[in-house]
């Protein structure tokens, strides 16, 4: 089953790990080109989603937010890098509007 989280509601909703799988799945959606070839370093990865998930959480904090993300990004079969400063393989950031 997959669940859209439209952002006037998500306030509405608690903040379970479900949720929170939601809300990387519309971060990849609407942030993120999901193709085999791209990569992008973890830090810039992970500053943009943190970006959006504050936008979306309207600032709220999430009590394990990075190594939460990456688990997400694994179980969605997503690899990375296993040096000190990780390369996602098969997405990147897309361009931002001019």
């Amino acid at each position: 089953m997959n669940i859209v989280i439209n952002h006037m509601d998500i306030d509405q909703l608690p903040k379970t790990p479900s949720t929170f799988a939601n809300v990387v799945e519309q971060f990849l959606q609407e942030c993120c080109i999901l193709e085999e070839q791209q990569s992008i370093e973890d830090a810039q990865l992970f500053a943009n989603f943190r970006a959006y998930y504050k936008r979306v959480w309207q600032g709220e904090p999430h009590p394990a937010l990075l190594g939460q993300f990456r688990v997400e990004l694994t179980q969605r079969g997503y690899h990375s890098s296993s040096d000190k400063h990780p390369t996602w393989y098969g997405l990147t950031l897309r361009p931002k509007d001019a």
